[in-house]
């Protein structure tokens, strides 16, 4: 970078940063820090942790006006924290500061990560973290995945805090109750496979439904018209030829439910539709408030994903 643009004046920024480095000692870190200043040429932050000079970090603000990659171009003590200059390295980050950015959403839903009810209690959220964080930790030799870990700790860094957890029950909550956006292609709609789609909808939702929560695996049909968008006349055939496929059945609260039949029939169709694949994985929820205990644990996450997805070769992670 010239020298002019790097003795460029700093305004104040006090907002909060997640960023994410990797250590002296080969582990990936994460952690919160308050910005200091910024310029069209990089920031500085205090943080708890000394980064290593030439060093590379992940930058994620919590008002999404930073998002990238930095160098650290200095660090030097203040106190008991570290002053870090930090330098723009890549054109999202300098363009997030001068233009701005939107909130991206969650890519998952975290009772789907974790493979637990929404009404499971704190004990299981810890239990299931620790057998599956075990599995699939980085270390693993035998099933060890960045990214699932990554997707692990995510999850419970939200659903382990009730605060965090609240919020995000609020979010998924509105999320569930209103239409999904993919139900709005013209897949579902017109042309001859518009029927088949349809189907595959219903059968994704009740899935999705009887393994999340077994003990309540039916949905009604009011509830299948607004999560598809579609009127009930339109799903009557639907209805219909799934009943009598014996993929679903009529519960006595006249709610539908989920067969043995129809989880085999979703299982083996899944790896060769893109439609049902994406049906019974939505990812998706809406963006949270800039500065929640969502907001912060989701930007953590993906600074975290994004340091290592673009970093070459295996890391392990803490």
């Amino acid at each position: 970078m010239e020298s002019d643009v790097r003795r460029e004046d700093r305004s104040p920024k006090s907002t909060t940063y997640s960023i994410c480095w990797q250590a002296e000692d080969g582990l990936t870190h994460s952690a919160e820090v308050r910005g200091v200043d910024i310029s069209a040429a990089g920031i500085g932050v205090e943080c708890p942790n000394p980064l290593v000079q030439g060093s590379t970090v992940y930058v994620d603000a919590r008002d999404r006006s930073v998002v990238g990659n930095c160098t650290v171009k200095h660090c030097s003590r203040k106190g008991s924290r570290w002053y870090i200059g930090l330098e723009f390295t890549d054109k999202a980050a300098n363009l997030g500061w001068t233009q701005g950015a939107t909130a991206a959403p969650a890519e998952d839903d975290y009772y789907d990560v974790l493979q637990i009810s929404p009404t499971a209690d704190l004990e299981t959220v810890h239990r299931v973290f620790r057998i599956m964080a075990a599995r699939f930790h980085p270390d693993n030799p035998e099933t060890g995945n960045v990214e699932e870990f990554i997707r692990l700790k995510a999850a419970y860094a939200v659903l382990s805090d009730p605060q965090h957890r609240a919020e995000y029950d609020q979010l998924r909550q509105s999320r569930n109750t209103g239409p999904m956006p993919i139900f709005e292609l013209k897949d579902f709609v017109t042309g001859v496979e518009a029927e088949a789609n349809r189907r595959l909808g219903v059968l994704s939702l009740l899935y999705n439904q009887r393994r999340a929560d077994p003990e309540h695996p039916g949905v009604s049909l009011l509830d299948l018209e607004k999560r598809m968008a579609f009127p009930r006349e339109y799903l009557s055939f639907t209805m219909w030829y799934l009943r009598a496929k014996n993929f679903v059945v009529v519960g006595d609260s006249s709610d539908y439910t989920l067969t043995a039949d129809g989880a085999d029939y979703v299982e083996s169709n899944a790896p060769r539709s893109e439609i049902l694949s994406r049906l019974l994985h939505p990812g998706s929820m809406r963006p949270s408030a800039p500065g929640s205990a969502v907001d912060r644990a989701e930007r953590a996450h993906r600074a975290t994903r994004r340091f290592l997805l673009d970093s070459p070769g295996p890391r392990a992670t803490n």
